[in-house]
């Protein structure tokens, strides 16, 4: 995988690829502590920015659900 960009958020980790599905320019995956991945975004972002912001946007949701732990 060419990743672009790492991000760790509430223990989690946002991983960037540049590319993305349709006309996003990045796609982004989303793993636990343990590198299971959790979602793929092929939609993330147009930037860098924006696909870390839209990946971190999904763990918030998922945590206020209760699906993440």
């Amino acid at each position: 995988m060419n990743t672009s960009l790492h991000s760790d958020y509430k223990g989690f980790s946002i991983d960037l690829t540049p590319r993305g599905d349709y006309c996003a320019s990045f796609a982004a995956d989303i793993r636990d502590g343990q590198g299971h991945l959790l979602h793929h975004l092929g939609v993330a972002g147009n930037t860098e920015t924006r696909a870390v912001e839209r990946g971190r946007e999904l763990v918030e949701f998922e945590l206020a659900y209760g699906r993440l732990q």
